[in-house]
């Protein structure tokens, strides 16, 4: 062996965004002037830098190349220890390679950014606020969320109220910013508050927002309500000095000219009915016994609103998940002499995954809509959706990139929708037989 190699220090300590150097030390024990070619194994080397790549020793000398490192500060790059070696090869004798070996002890660093989205809210029960917090740091990082207002006329919830993100992750916080007292009538009041996202071991950060309150009755109520108070008695008085004397005598004609063959059918129709009577008397008389009364059937409602009678509420949720660039669905197929009638539709989207979703109602799609461009949507149909006996309803999700799981979700990196589906079910007659 003609070549021995050195590490100065073969465990080495760096800061991400700084660089930190050892020194190689290289021998020539051979009886001629060598060359050596220098090369980093490993992790380290995408951002090692060996000065000078190339070296010549005389024999019998040593001589030192330098090693810098130079960790990028990037989630990327882990807080860890990352072995590498540094491969030394003569160029007259290349297959007398001699390799050094070390540790270099990456630390952590944490940086984070936040921020609050829609910076002003508004409305009469107060606001609703999302804040996006990024972990830049090499280190998963628990983070707090908190809120205050100057005048402490707010009260604040956030969901969730912790979040621990891997180097790397987002998340997003909402935030609720309800008022403490209701305001009734006046000019909109603006409440500022601010919102402290604060990682452990770091400084926090501090956004500024505000929810604008609406009162509730609006200002020009007393004009409305006068103005229909006026028009009310200006009606009535019309109505009294004009319309009703005239109303009321074609009224008594019309009843009068309507009612007379009513009149007489009701003579003819009594006088049958005593007929029937004494009949049914006289025949009482000659049987000695009285006849049953006949019943009476009622038919009992259905309980649900607007849904004919003997229909029985349905309620049924349909879930997909898959992972990125796939397609997955959730199907439900209507019972037997049944028909399925859809009033509401409730979409969900709470990881905020990014895709298409499709409601397909016996192989014709009725409902498109993008992933990305809602949480919670409710629809309430006008027009009611009917499905017949044995046809299916269908929800497919089209994943194109997962949000963050959910708390307790298992399977790793899938998009999670849902589609609640509310209605009605009624029965179908079976058909006659011949």
């Amino acid at each position: 062996m003609t070549t021995d190699a050195s590490l100065d220090r073969p465990v080495l300590e760096a800061v991400p965004g700084d660089e930190a150097v050892c020194l190689l030390e290289i021998s020539n024990t051979g009886q001629i002037v060598e060359s050596y070619a220098l090369e980093v194994l490993g992790e380290t080397a995408p951002w090692t830098v060996v000065d000078p790549p190339t070296l010549a020793v005389y024999p019998g000398t040593a001589a030192q190349v330098a090693l810098r490192f130079r960790p990028p500060r990037a989630a990327t790059v882990p807080a860890a220890e990352l072995p590498y070696a540094v491969r030394v090869t003569p160029a007259e004798h290349p297959e007398e390679v001699a390799v050094a070996e070390g540790v270099l002890r990456v630390l952590p660093f944490v940086e984070t950014t936040a921020e609050i989205v829609p910076r002003t809210s508004q409305g009469r029960r107060g606001g609703r606020h999302e804040v996006a917090v990024t972990n830049l740091g090499n280190v998963a990082l628990p983070v707090a969320i908190a809120a205050e207002d100057p005048d402490d006329r707010l009260e604040f919830a956030f969901r969730p109220e912790q979040l621990t993100l891997g180097a790397g992750e987002a998340a997003f916080v909402v935030v609720h910013a309800r008022p403490r007292r209701v305001l009734w009538r006046g000019h909109p009041v603006t409440l500022p508050f601010r919102v402290m996202v604060m990682p452990q071991d770091a400084p926090p950060a501090v956004l500024d927002a505000g929810t604008v309150q609406q009162p509730l009755l609006p200002r020009n109520l007393g004009r409305l309500v006068a103005a229909l108070v006026v028009l009310m008695l200006l009606a009535g008085g019309v109505w009294y000095a004009l319309l009703r004397p005239a109303v009321t005598s074609l009224a008594k004609e019309a009843t009068r000219t309507e009612l007379a063959p009513i009149a007489r059918k009701a003579d003819a129709a009594d006088t049958t009915a005593r007929r029937a009577e004494q009949q049914a008397a006289e025949a009482k008389e000659a049987a000695g016994g009285a006849p049953a009364p006949s019943p009476t059937a009622s038919a009992p409602g259905s309980g649900l609103p607007g849904a004919p009678a003997g229909a029985t509420a349905f309620s049924r949720r349909l879930a997909a998940a898959g992972g990125s660039g796939t397609t997955r669905t959730d199907t439900y197929t209507v019972p037997a002499r049944r028909t399925l009638v859809i009033t509401d539709i409730v979409l969900q989207n709470p990881q905020g995954d990014e895709g298409r979703l499709d409601l397909v109602v016996d192989g014709a799609t009725v409902l498109t809509v993008a992933l990305n461009n809602f949480r919670d949507l409710d629809y309430h149909l006008v027009s009611p959706i009917e499905v017949p006996t044995g046809r299916t309803v269908t929800m497919r999700i089209t994943c194109g990139r997962p949000g963050p799981a959910l708390v307790g979700a298992s399977g790793g990196a899938q998009c999670r929708d849902f589609a609640l589906l509310s209605g009605y079910q009624r029965t179908v007659a079976r058909a006659a037989r011949d």
